[in-house]
């Protein structure tokens, strides 16, 4: 595309090679499936990798053969077989079979690896003893290859949810291999997730990678389904600096964005209404709070911050189709009772303030809010800082980072009040309330409590959906209570697409399925 004279735009010279150009929000901490947490690391590894099964761009809560060809279950659905086809390959023309799948679930679960997304697997059979070091024979965990091309996940409760999870960049298999190559199987430092040394299965290969300047990814001749794939090139660009990629796709810079802010959704409905889309995601925009710190380890001021934010002012301000949330289960999932966002309730916020030590805000300590560069989560914070500034007479600042020094600070608790947000894969829960189980390693604000443990517990074991569904509400509203985070909002995308991009599809958690995309200039 460097050669491109003045009156030809990026978009339309891709589209003639067949290359798809995707703004991607920031540039990716890391393409090892093992090691990834965020939304433009698994945009990037869902395309280079590819698990069992694969989520269906048309139905949410589908999904279509991957290296399965079929699969069976248990009428508990704790027993489930795949059988894998036998023309999967590595992007180095090796077989792939369902050993490959062993290793890598076991290299997730190491314990030295401190994989944050391990928590997923841990649906399977003795994985949370093995993966917290309490087991340390693999061979009693509940994954086994009778054969080459047949897998056996033995569960430690009923998952008839467990197709969709599957689908997720945790359980995608990564090459041995090369793993070994680029030193211990079990080192978070490990270099093999490279441009040169990246051994993938997906429909994609990882071409080049320049840091802050784009993700190349050319189609993968060794895949199953290359026949299939009509791409030739998927290229990821971070632009992350406010109004940037509203800018490049104007330009002709890009074919799609991400979210951009309520401000510009009007005028640009107006200017180019067919490029832009809107959708609801399967996810809870939330303040999370260090109960390590002083003085959020005082549940009398996380629920003044609590009750002093207006929610449905915030989404007002923010604009868009967006929807304010009371609970961390966000709307959405069929047979749960979601809580509603609550009524904003200043004057007890300010008696709870006033009863923890800090009447009328005073001598309450200098606070920050952590959130990573990008111009929707200054405008959320910029919102409720100023709430609570009114309400309660405290002012609290903001500490915007980079997406990987956010994710750094994020994962070693260096925050005070940090935005978060889990997006989830499948339409259950669970999803969203196991993180918050005692010792997960995606329970940010390190919250515990036995109570909200048995529940979890008792919910797992049920095989009944209404009774399972009400446990889950129960755990819900014992974590509210204490508040170890705030749920603000739901995820909701409003972004730009190039009308002549086909077979994008629906997503609930942002992620996208590559090799069913092509171009039309209808």
């Amino acid at each position: 595309m460097a050669g491109c004279d003045s009156q030809e735009r990026a978009v339309d010279v891709a589209m003639e090679n067949g290359v798809l150009i995707v703004a991607n929000g920031a540039d990716p901490a890391t393409l090892d499936p093992h090691l990834l947490i965020g939304a433009p690391e698994a945009n990037i590894v869902g395309a280079l990798s590819e698990g069992l099964v694969i989520h269906d761009p048309d139905d949410t809560g589908a999904v279509r053969p991957g290296v399965a060809r079929s699969w069976q279950h248990s009428p508990d659905y704790k027993t489930w077989t795949f059988n894998l086809r036998k023309d999967a390959r590595w992007s180095d023309g090796q077989p792939l079979t369902a050993q490959d799948f062993v290793f890598s679930f076991q290299r997730m679960l190491a314990p030295k690896l401190g994989a944050e997304g391990a928590d997923l697997l841990h649906v399977i059979r003795n994985a949370r003893a093995y993966n917290r070091g309490e087991l340390t024979d693999f061979a009693q965990v509940g994954i086994a290859a009778p054969d080459p091309y047949r897998l056996v996940l033995t569960l430690e409760y009923p998952a008839p949810y467990l197709l969709p999870m599957l689908a997720g960049t945790a359980f995608v298999p990564v090459n041995q291999a090369a793993v070994q190559a680029g030193g211990r199987i079990d080192d978070a430092d490990n270099r093999w997730a490279s441009a040169g040394t990246y051994v993938g299965n997906g429909p994609f290969l990882l071409s080049e990678w320049r840091v802050n300047r784009f993700v190349l990814l050319e189609r993968n001749p060794q895949y199953w389904d290359a026949g299939n794939v009509a791409l030739n090139a998927v290229r990821f660009v971070p632009l992350g600096e406010r109004d940037a990629e509203v800018t490049a796709f104007i330009k002709g810079d890009v074919h799609v964005t991400q979210s951009f802010t309520g401000s510009e959704i009007a005028e640009l409905k107006r200017k180019r209404p067919n490029a832009v889309v809107t959708e609801d995601m399967l996810g809870a925009y939330v303040y999370v709070f260090n109960l390590q710190q002083r003085p959020f380890d005082d549940v009398r001021v996380r629920r003044a911050l609590a009750l002093a934010i207006d929610r449905q002012k915030l989404v007002e301000k923010l604009g868009g189709d967006r929807q304010a949330i009371g609970g961390f289960v966000p709307p959405g999932i069929p047979g749960y009772d979601h809580i509603g966002p609550p009524a904003p309730d200043v004057a007890k916020a300010r008696r709870l303030l006033a009863e923890a030590g800090y009447p009328d805000g005073r001598g309450f300590p200098e606070t920050t809010i952590l959130i990573n560069e990008f111009d929707i989560h200054q405008s959320v914070a910029e919102a409720v800082i100023a709430m609570w500034r009114d309400g309660l007479g405290i002012n609290v600042g903001i500490r915007a980072r980079s997406w990987k020094d956010y994710l750094a600070a994020s994962r070693d608790r260096q925050f005070q009040i940090a935005r978060s947000g889990w997006v989830a894969g499948y339409l259950d829960p669970g999803a969203f309330l196991d993180i918050l189980a005692s010792g997960g390693r995606n329970n940010e604000a390190g919250w515990a409590d036995p109570r909200y443990d048995a529940l979890i517990a008792e919910a797992r074991a049920m095989s009944d959906q209404s009774s399972r569904m009400a446990t889950m509400r129960k755990a819900e509203d014992l974590m509210l209570a204490q508040q170890p985070l705030i749920p603000l909002l739901n995820y909701s995308q409003t972004y730009l697409l190039d009308p002549r991009v086909k077979g994008w599809g629906h997503s609930i958690n942002g992620n996208r399925v590559y090799k069913f995309m092509s171009f039309s200039s209808n």
